[in-house]
């Protein structure tokens, strides 16, 4: 697979300092969204990185003190994530690049997809692996999106069909179908394949 196929090298440099960070605290993370999703389909360049980690309560403080001179980051925002099981940001202070964090929720699809990353360079530029889902899991991530979104959102549906024509023969189908059914995405899914080729 090309490698810069996402973003521009500063943002790639940005998101390996804040994954260091988490990774120098213990916290398990996974890129995901459209930065996922451009990697394994069809290009479509951001502002903004979508992340879920691991529920990391203990950590907060030393979590905020490592990221609040180069981010703008809410304590307090950070505190009600990990208690409604949420989301919250944090906006680089000099290129207001955006980091959506999701804490993980403690259902089986979400805490399976932070388990099994796939190990992957970004970019030529920046030397490092990161920990982003699996293209099928960046699938049916995109399905649940589309699906809460009231299944109108265009850019969503054009990235499911871009995974999905690229990756085609790479694809555990077995995976992505056992996950559509437990998640009630089946249709979505039986609709995707029937448009995708």
């Amino acid at each position: 697979m090309e490698t810069d196929r996402v973003n521009d090298k500063n943002d790639i440099e940005i998101l390996k300092d804040f994954v260091e960070i988490l990774e120098k605290l213990g916290i398990r993370y996974a890129i995901g969204g459209s930065i996922a999703s451009s990697f394994y389909g069809k290009v479509r360049f951001t502002i903004d990185a979508d992340i879920t980690v691991e529920p990391f309560i203990h950590s907060v403080d030393i979590f905020y003190q490592s990221l609040k001179s180069d981010f703008y980051i809410s304590k307090d925002a950070v505190y009600q994530a990990l208690k409604a099981g949420a989301s919250f940001n944090i906006v680089h202070l000099q290129t207001s690049f955006k980091i959506d964090v999701f804490i993980c929720k403690d259902v089986p699809f979400q805490r399976q997809m932070l388990q099994h990353p796939r190990k992957l360079k970004l970019s030529q530029s920046v030397d490092k692996l990161f920990s982003v889902v699996s293209p099928e899991d960046i699938i049916l991530l995109k399905l649940q999106w589309f699906h809460s979104s009231g299944c109108v959102s265009e850019k969503q549906w054009a990235d499911i069909l871009g995974v999905l024509r690229i990756q085609d023969d790479k694809l555990d189908y077995d995976y992505l179908k056992k996950w559509a059914d437990d998640m009630k995405l089946s249709d979505l899914l039986k609709k995707a394949l029937s448009e995708f080729k």
